[in-house]
C-alpha cells in the first residue's frame, strides 16, 4: 500500500498521541530583525530520552507575508536539546532551517522530527528573524510533542 506524502497524511506508524499538558506550545514570532524568540521548554524526563524512538517533535511554520519577510530576507527556526533548563549550552540541534523570502512571503509548512537517541533532556524550538525583517510577533509558532500509541 502507497502512502502519499503531502501535508494531511501521516504514516500509520507515526506517533500521533499528542501531550495534554504541552500540545500545542504556541510562541510569538520575534517582534524586532534580529532577534529571536523560544518556544516553552519540554521536560522529556529522565527516563524519556532513554527511549526516544516513540517520541515524535510536531513544528507548525506560519505563512509570513512579504512584508514580514521581504525578498532574499531570511527567517531560521531550529529545535534544539539540552541538559540544562537554561539552554546555555546547546548539546545537539535536532533541526534547523533558513526559510527565505522570495517576493510572496513564506508558506505556511509543518515539520516533524523523531527524536535521536542521544536527545538531552530538554527541548525547545526557536526562530529567528534575520536582517532587514520586520514585526512578526502578531504570527505564532507551535511545537508539539507526539507520542506512539
Amino acid at each position: 500500500m502507497a502512502y502519499p506524502v503531502n501535508q494531511t497524511t501521516v504514516h500509520p506508524f507515526s506517533a500521533q498521541v499528542a501531550d495534554a499538558l504541552l500540545s500545542p506550545a504556541a510562541f510569538a514570532l520575534p517582534s524586532a530583525a534580529s532577534s529571536s524568540t523560544n518556544s516553552a521548554t519540554v521536560d522529556l524526563g529522565s527516563a524519556a530520552p532513554n527511549q526516544p524512538g516513540s517520541v515524535e517533535l510536531e513544528l507548525n511554520i506560519p505563512a509570513l507575508t512579504d512584508t514580514m519577510v521581504p525578498n532574499t530576507r531570511t527567517v531560521t527556526y531550529i529545535v534544539e536539546t539540552c541538559t540544562a533548563t537554561n539552554f546555555s549550552t546547546i548539546d545537539k540541534t535536532l533541526y534547523s532551517e533558513v526559510f527565505t523570502g522570495a517576493g510572496s512571503g513564506i508558506a505556511a509548512q509543518v515539520k516533524r522530527l523523531r527524536l535521536p537517541a542521544d536527545c538531552a533532556r530538554y527541548i525547545r524550538a526557536k526562530v529567528t528573524l534575520g536582517a532587514s525583517t520586520t514585526d512578526s510577533s502578531a504570527k505564532s509558532a507551535t511545537l508539539k510533542v507526539l507520542f506512539g500509541s
